[in-house]
Formats: C-alpha cells, sequence, structure tokens
C-alpha cells in the first residue's frame, strides 16, 4: 500500500522501517518502499533504494541531526523538518557536502521520508547564471495578457539596466534601438503576434553612451484558442564579436594588399627570362608560406662575346630588408658581368658591397660564366650549396666553396673550370630545395640527385628542363627557393 502510494506522488520519498535490538532499540532504519523520483547522494533511484539500510548506506546519517530527528518522530508521532540537513559523504577520501530540506512523518510503524536537495539546484543555477554570463547571454518572458515581464540577472546587465528597475516593456525598444534599426524591432514583433517564430534578428541598442549589438531569438506561446500570450526571449550581447570581426576583415584586407604588394614586388626584383643563346633555361621561385617576400634570387642573361652569366643567391631573411638586399646583389652582378668580370672577381665585389651598404646582411650565392663557343664553365660559391651536372644518367656535385658574404671585410675567392658536353644539364638552386629541420644537408643532396637520375633518362633532351623543373619542390615550405636549370644545346643554332 505504501509503494503504491509512493507510486503516485511526484515526491522525492521512501518508507523506512526500524530495525531493533532485542530491548526495542532502534539500531537502523531500512528502505522499504521508494517513489521513482526519489534519488540519493550517490544517485540511486527508485527501486534501487529498496532494501539499504541508512546508517549502513550513509554512514554519515550516524550521530547526526537527521537521525536524531527519525528517533524523535518514532517516538511523538509529530512530524519534523529538518532544514537545512547537511549531508557528508566521503569518497576517495574526500568529503563532499551535500544539502537537503527533509520532511518525517511516522506512517504504519516506520517513517515516510521526503526530501529536496537544495545543493543541486543551486548548482544548477549557478551554472546557468556562469553559462550566460560567459556567453553574453539573458532570457526574458513578457506576457501580452497582463503586461508582466520577468529578466534573468543577465538581461539586466546587457541592457545597462538597474535590476531595482525591473524589465521594460517590449515596446520600449523602439525608443533605445538605434533609428535605422525600428523597422526590424516593428517586423519583428508584427511577425511574432502573427506567426508565432521562432524569429530571430539583430539590432543595436543604445546602453549609456555607446551602442552595443544584440542578437534576440524569440517565439509566442498561445493559449487554446490559438491567442498569443506569452514572448519569450533570448538575447545575445554581439557587440565584442561584430567589433572583432570587423577587425578581423580590416586585418585580413591588409594581408591581401600586402601579398599584392609582395606579389608586384617580387616580379620587379626578379627578372622575366630572356632568351640566352647556346643554352635552354628554365626558372622558378617558389615563396616561403609564412614570408612570400624573401632574399632568395636568380640571374641568367646574355653577355657579350657569346657569353652567358649564370647566378643564383641567398640573403639570410625574410621580408622587405632581405629583398631589398638581394635586390642591390642582383643588379651588382649584372653590372659586373657586363663589365668583364668574372666569377671570383664578382664576388669580392658583392662581399665588399654589402659589408659597406648592409653590414648586418649575409649572403650565399653561386656565380658562373659560360662560353658558348667552346662550352666552357667558370664558377665559384660563396658558402653555397653546389651547383649539380647530370651528364647521361649521372649526376655529379660540382664543388668549389668559399666564405660567405658579408662575414669578413677582405676576402679573396677563386673560379673552377671545366668543358661542358651537348645536352648536360646544370642545376643551381638555394638551401630551401634541400633543407629540412632534423636533417643533414648532405642527406637533402642525396634525394635531390637521386629524383633527378630518375627522372632525367625517361625523356628526350629536349624536355628533361620542364621535367627537371616538375619534379622539384621545396622541402623546406617556411623558406623560399630558386632553381635554376640550364641545358648545353647542341649547337649554338638551337634556341632555348
Amino acid at each position: 500500500m505504501v509503494q503504491a502510494m509512493l507510486d503516485a506522488v511526484p515526491v522525492q520519498g521512501v518508507w523506512l522501517v526500524p530495525i531493533r535490538d532485542q530491548a526495542g532499540a532502534i539500531l537502523d532504519f531500512e528502505v522499504c518502499a521508494a517513489s521513482p523520483e526519489a534519488r540519493d547522494v550517490q544517485d540511486r533511484t527508485g527501486k534501487e533504494l529498496v532494501g539499504l539500510r541508512a546508517i549502513e548506506a550513509y554512514p554519515g546519517v550516524a550521530g547526526s541531526p537527521l537521525w536524531d530527528a527519525y528517533l524523535r518522530v518514532m517516538e511523538t508521532g509529530e512530524p519534523e523538518g529538518v532544514d537545512p540537513y547537511v549531508h557528508r559523504e566521503d569518497g576517495h577520501g574526500v568529503p563532499h557536502l551535500s544539502t537537503y530540506g527533509v520532511r518525517l512523518a511516522r506512517l504504519h510503524g516506520g517513517l515516510l521520508v521526503s526530501w529536496d536537495r537544495h545543493d543541486r539546484e543551486e548548482r544548477l543555477s549557478a551554472r546557468l547564471l556562469h553559462t550566460e554570463r560567459l556567453g553574453h547571454l539573458g532570457w526574458g518572458h513578457w506576457s501580452l495578457i497582463t503586461g508582466e515581464a520577468e529578466w534573468s540577472d543577465q538581461l539586466y546587465v546587457i541592457h545597462g539596466r538597474d535590476p531595482a528597475e525591473g524589465p521594460f516593456a517590449l515596446e520600449y525598444y523602439r525608443e533605445i534601438a538605434h533609428p535605422d534599426d525600428v523597422p526590424i524591432v516593428e517586423h519583428a514583433l508584427t511577425t511574432l503576434t502573427g506567426s508565432g517564430g521562432p524569429h530571430e534578428f539583430d539590432i543595436r541598442i543604445r546602453v549609456g553612451d555607446e551602442y552595443r549589438h544584440i542578437r534576440v531569438t524569440a517565439e509566442v506561446s498561445r493559449d487554446a484558442g490559438g491567442r498569443p500570450v506569452e514572448i519569450h526571449g533570448v538575447v545575445q550581447d554581439v557587440t565584442d564579436w561584430r567589433r572583432t570581426a570587423v577587425e578581423l576583415a580590416e586585418v585580413t584586407q591588409r594581408l591581401e594588399e600586402e601579398s599584392q604588394l609582395t606579389a608586384r614586388l617580387q616580379s620587379i626584383i626578379l627578372p622575366t627570362q630572356d632568351s640566352v643563346p647556346g643554352l635552354q633555361i628554365g626558372v622558378r621561385y617558389f615563396p616561403a608560406e609564412t614570408a612570400p617576400l624573401g632574399g632568395d634570387w636568380y640571374q641568367a642573361i646574355h653577355i657579350d662575346h657569346g657569353e652567358a652569366l649564370l647566378a643564383v643567391g641567398d640573403v639570410a631573411g625574410h621580408g622587405l630588408a632581405a629583398a631589398s638586399a638581394m635586390a642591390k646583389l642582383r643588379h651588382a652582378i649584372t653590372g659586373l658581368a657586363f663589365a668583364d668580370h668574372d666569377p671570383a672577381q664578382i664576388l669580392v665585389a658583392l662581399n665588399r658591397l654589402l659589408r659597406r651598404m648592409r653590414p648586418d646582411v649575409l649572403a650565399t650565392s653561386v656565380v658562373a660564366r659560360y662560353r658558348t663557343k667552346d662550352r666552357t664553365l667558370r664558377w665559384t660559391h660563396a658558402g653555397h650549396p653546389p651547383m649539380l651536372l647530370v651528364r647521361g644518367k649521372k649526376v655529379h656535385r660540382l664543388l668549389h666553396p668559399g666564405v660567405l658574404l658579408g662575414v669578413f671585410e677582405d676576402v679573396s675567392y677563386s673560379c673552377a673550370e671545366m668543358r661542358l658536353e651537348p645536352d648536360d644539364l646544370l642545376l643551381m638552386f638555394t638551401d630551401g630545395l634541400i633543407e629540412r629541420p632534423g636533417r643533414d644537408l648532405f642527406e637533402g643532396l642525396d634525394i635531390l640527385s637521386a629524383a633527378i637520375a630518375e627522372t632525367v633518362p625517361k625523356v628526350p633532351p629536349q624536355d628533361r628542363v620542364a621535367a627537371v623543373m616538375e619534379t622539384l619542390a621545396p622541402s623546406n615550405t617556411g623558406d623560399d627557393t630558386c632553381i635554376l636549370v640550364a641545358r648545353i644545346l647542341p649547337n649554338s643554332l638551337e634556341v632555348s
């Protein structure tokens, strides 16, 4: 009978039957019936509670004000309330306190106990308030019958309104809305009372001396006859988000403009490839992903008397400073080449140029002069990766090291010389092609050489420059990379 009663009553409750010793003293209570809504401190519910003993299942009850109330009600038969009752539960050695309001009444030789857990409600309320603050959210209800309204605490904060003043009527939004947004308010009110929503809209409202952006989601409750009776709304202050979006758009536009400027500067600084007699030339520039404007450069130009200058260089760093130093070096090389300087003299002059004009900059370079009539190549390096010579199926490293540009005031360089053969390929590049964090540069050279050796035999000589260019891709996308590939044409009548 008691269980049937508890099944029908929407409360958290149990029926406890006393367990007595031989002398009749109460030692404990056993749960003999429980309502479906009953939930204990360990989240056991309903029938799971039946059979539990109070002190055995909840040791903290022993000697507590609740236990004393159990005994008094059993003795006097007078109902009592214990509110608040603070229950201590030890879990893994850590105490946890829970607060309840408990009602006790004697029933059929036992106790009918019902309770509400206050701290659960308080925690839920605190979490809701915390969520509203974090999301800049507030809620409100407006009765269309009585005109009464109810607001959450955060809604007062959003509107800059003193809670003592209470909520304002929906019509007041017409007064505080930005003049341009009043039609939005009118449309929203008409839509809500017409279709009932839900309806979402953004407006600006005056809060103090400024306008704040709010986003409103609202809908209408109706009675059985379909008449609108109440508007429920959630309001979010999106001012900071709007401001951030505008700033992000401005930054994005500025970066796009800088990117376009970078591309234009790069196209100005790096030359358009011209035809060089006796050579088939291919060049490619890969900007760094993080800094499109860098210090890598190439040069391939036809000099008088059937000679050509081939050069690749790398100025340390990125951005306008590196690009500026790079432009100075590339233009200086061009002038020195037409002044009939050999590669060693060119590098000496470039070193002096850096030491005088940009003492804070270091650079590397490989410079070569090619004489068409006898296919002679003279070259030298300044701290730069070696050129690669592809002859037949083999790839050779052309090593002739020299000190970096810009390190010492006075340096000297020497040239190496060799005779090239028709259809030989020369490959000049900057270190971004082979460099990778945690990998030795010589390992990168081995991998590059293997890729070229696999590619070249598969295509006819006239297609090898394009094939090699397609094969090569930078290992380090955080650094810019220049690649220059030159094929020695079989005779001087063949053009690039």
